[in-house]
């Protein structure tokens, strides 16, 4: 890895610390293999997922403007997440993505979303 990101802005925005907050579930799909990532209840899944060496451009640092942290959902998962926002389903046209895509920056884990699968884009 070698590579350090600050995410100190999620950290002051009220986001989880891995102290604080229970785990939560999430397994990673990269190339049909399963991969248990490090997660907690209050943080978003983009962080969790670099945190996992997951190499999500995440241009625009979270704010959900840039679409380079975009990621898979099955359908049973991608009924159970908070419908995205405006902006978000604006990019997602504009970007042509498939059903079941969303911003990992978008995602904030919750006790509910316990268990979550979610697939690398190609």
């Amino acid at each position: 890895m070698g590579h350090v990101v600050d995410y100190s802005s999620h950290q002051a925005s009220g986001a989880a610390t891995p102290d604080a907050a229970p785990r939560v579930a999430v397994t990673l799909w990269e190339g049909g293999q399963p991969r248990w990532v490090e997660a907690y209840a209050g943080e978003v899944l983009m962080i969790a997922l670099k945190r996992a060496g997951l190499p999500l451009l995440a241009v625009c640092g979270g704010k959900g403007v840039c679409g380079t942290c975009k990621v898979v959902f099955p359908p049973e998962w991608g009924v159970r997440l908070t419908p995205p926002e405006k902006r978000e389903l604006r990019l997602l046209a504009h970007l042509k993505a498939r059903e079941g895509e969303r911003f990992s920056c978008r995602i904030t884990l919750s006790g509910e979303l316990d268990g979550l699968e979610v697939e690398a884009c190609a």
